[in-house]
């Protein structure tokens, strides 16, 4: 008797926890005089999903992913901070054509924030670096503000030379790392 009681207790109690983990019912709250078919319990499943971008109604991660196709990094010429562009080193770009492509995505999903990460070749000193690191990420900042972006959605660091891309020595390396990175910030 016992184990009959036992199993009987095991079983009420998985049938139970299986209902309750897997969906949860919703009872329609339509007038009475609706049709039965109407009037029965909608099954939805209890799924957790990833923070959802309100705005766009996309998830965030396909949102950060749909930037990183766009955002590319932009280089500059040797102790410059002008957005022009460049063909050399086998660096072959139009930094205003990728801060336009930067710019309508922003506008588009104007929830999302960015930083703008300047970087240097490891010519030069810390300081220099620093600074010009800084005066790259203004730049192209200040760029995005002219097509619209709000200027609070947008931070920028320098790194100087701390983090180049290309470790090498040479004139591909310090072209490479002369960069602006872009980063998309999750909330």
């Amino acid at each position: 008797m016992k184990r009959l009681l036992v199993v009987v207790i095991a079983v009420v109690v998985s049938m139970a926890l299986y209902n309750c983990s897997s969906t949860k019912y919703i009872q329609n709250t339509r007038p009475q005089n609706q049709s039965n078919m109407e009037n029965q319990q909608i099954k939805t499943s209890t799924l957790k999903y990833p923070s959802i971008n309100v705005e766009s109604g996309k998830n965030i991660q396909i949102l950060k992913k749909e930037f990183e196709t766009i955002a590319k990094d932009i280089h500059f010429k040797f102790n410059s901070y002008e957005l022009t562009p460049i063909h050399e080193y086998g660096i072959n770009e139009n930094p205003t054509k990728i801060l336009d492509k930067i710019a309508n995505f922003m506008l588009k999903h104007p929830k999302i924030k960015i930083r703008i990460e300047g970087n240097c070749d490891e010519r030069g000193t810390i300081e220099y670096n620093l600074a010009l690191g800084e005066k790259r990420a203004l730049a192209a900042k200040q760029y995005l503000v002219s097509k619209g972006v709000s200027p609070d959605r947008i931070t920028i660091i320098s790194y100087g030379k701390s983090r180049p891309l290309d470790p090498a020595h040479n004139e591909y390396a310090w072209a490479k790392n002369r960069r602006d990175h872009f980063v998309f910030i999750e909330k």
